[in-house]
């Protein structure tokens, strides 16, 4: 008997976040020309560059962009930035040498540490997470030779096709009429459609920016959506392919031009990191037997992730907020700023997902005898959402606020509402067991019965009672030709013997 064995290597690959951390950022603020009365809103974005990767370790550097909204001494609103550079390191047993990562950050807080007439101390809270292709090489066994019986599985998995990383500029023009200054600019991005091509990733999304101004002794913002589509060159990329697409504002530049119809002229750079994956199938032996030879066999379970999809979705969040006893009443909505969403949960169950964060915002405010005051108000929320995915699929969400409407009730509270868009992506972990190494052993101790019975369990195979009596798949069926397959349990299938034949 001819006993060779056919190995195959499998190298799946698949999106895995390896590592999460928090970075503490600070900054101080010194303002020039007029003294601080009081601070309005403080608010910072954070981006982040990926540095060197070693063994269990990734470093990185990023910059911070605080920006604060203040009244000066004669009651004139102001605004104060400063960009803080910092370095940290993300830990994870999954990061090697090879880690080619990509790096993404949400502000989870802005605190105000100090606050003087000539001094302003902010620090900020910002978590980093780390997403690298992961994957390791499996051996498996996908056909035992001459003699050997073989039962194998289906295996989904995909392949990395191609990754890379682009930067693309976009302008706007928004019309602020009666402006004298404009104080700051707060963009952030999200892409709502991602599409690979042969050779391309096309992306499109929206860069929403909330410009924060001055007119006279008071302010005003103004939300801008800035529509963007891009080609990204993606050699080795199919039509077909799963696509994971993220997307950072890196710089804004916002120029007013005055005047009674002003405007401002923006710019933005978007930073994009992509990865296409290719669907496989391979079906790999899971179980083996031979009539004649015991098998020494060794396999494992693997654990293949594969990547289901990723989108996006939009919703809208509402809620009250009660000012505080100790602050003024507010009349009247003068502005947002510093909106910001922090997701903390993301539950995949059949066909839906279920997303809780927090969404939150600063919001300035007149009071009924003219004074300018500010709220910090967050809204907490859980929704749900149709999606396509399983109970158990892992989920991976981040978004942003696209915009906040206030207003003010007779009792003192406020009205908030908060439109989101939150981009998601799942991954599919599936199970299985290979047979990694197969060598043939002693031989079979020979039956000595002339009929051997074996009592059938639901949803057996054919496989299944073979291999239970010692024989081929070929002489069951030969020698029942009656029973239905799959086996519905019960039934007594037979093998019959002739004790002078060794075979």
């Amino acid at each position: 008997m001819a006993f060779e064995p056919v190995y195959s290597l499998l190298s799946p690959s698949y999106p895995d976040v390896l590592a999460t951390g928090q970075a503490v950022v600070e900054a101080r603020l010194l303002p020039s020309g007029f003294t601080v009365g009081k601070v309005l809103s403080a608010s910072a974005d954070v981006t982040v560059t990926a540095g060197e990767v070693f063994t269990g370790e990734a470093r990185y550097s990023g910059k911070a962009n605080f920006r604060v909204l203040v009244l000066d001494g004669d009651g004139i609103c102001r605004s104060l930035d400063y960009v803080a550079e910092f370095s940290d390191k993300l830990v994870g047993d999954g990061i090697t040498a090879q880690t080619q990562p990509i790096l993404d950050c949400r502000v989870l807080d802005t605190d105000i540490v100090l606050a003087t007439e000539h001094e302003i101390k902010l620090a900020c809270v910002a978590q980093v997470r780390l997403t690298a292709v992961s994957g390791e090489d499996v051996r498996c066994l996908t056909a035992g030779g001459e003699g050997i019986y073989t039962h194998d599985d289906r295996l989904d998995y995909t392949r990395l096709s191609c990754r890379g990383s682009e930067s693309h500029s976009f302008s706007d023009t928004v019309a602020m009429p009666n402006v004298d200054e404009l104080l700051f600019c707060e963009p952030r991005c999200c892409v709502f459609k991602r599409i690979a091509g042969s050779d391309n990733v096309g992306v499109e999304g929206v860069i929403v920016s909330d410009f924060t101004a001055r007119q006279g002794d008071t302010v005003m913002s103004v939300r801008a959506e800035t529509p963007f589509t891009a080609e990204l060159a993606a050699a080795g990329a199919h039509s077909s392919d799963v696509c994971n697409v993220t997307a950072t504002v890196r710089a804004c530049q916002a120029e007013l031009i005055g005047g009674e119809n002003s405007t401002v002229a923006c710019s933005y750079t978007v930073d994009f990191a992509y990865c296409t994956f290719t669907e496989d199938v391979a079906n790999p032996v899971c179980d083996a037997f031979s009539v004649t030879n015991e098998l020494l066999i060794s396999g494992e379970a693997v654990k293949m992730p594969v990547p289901v999809c990723e989108e996006t979705f939009f919703e809208r969040v509402e809620g009250k907020v009660t000012l505080d006893d100790n602050m003024p009443a507010a009349d009247r909505i003068l502005a947002t700023c510093g909106s910001r969403l922090n997701i903390t949960e993301a539950v995949a169950g059949d066909g839906k997902l279920t997303v809780e964060g927090m969404a939150s915002s600063s919001v300035v405010y007149c009071t009924e005898d003219g004074q300018k005051a500010s709220a910090a108000v967050e809204l907490p929320f859980s929704i749900t959402v149709s999606a396509s995915l399983k109970d158990g699929d892992k989920v991976v969400a981040k978004g942003i606020v696209t915009a906040v409407t206030v207003k003010v009730r007779r009792d003192g509270e406020l009205d908030i509402k908060a439109d989101i868009a939150v981009e998601y992506s799942a991954t599919r972990e599936e199970v299985k067991y290979v047979i990694s190494e197969l060598s043939i052993g002693e031989e079979r101790a020979l039956p000595t019965g002339a009929v051997a019975i074996h009592i059938a369990r639901k949803g057996e195979t054919l496989w299944d009672a073979a291999k239970a009596l010692g024989t081929t798949p070929e002489n069951v069926l030969l020698q029942n030709p009656g029973i239905t397959l799959p086996l519905s349990g019960g039934e007594r299938v037979v093998t019959y013997r002739c004790l002078n034949d060794k075979h």
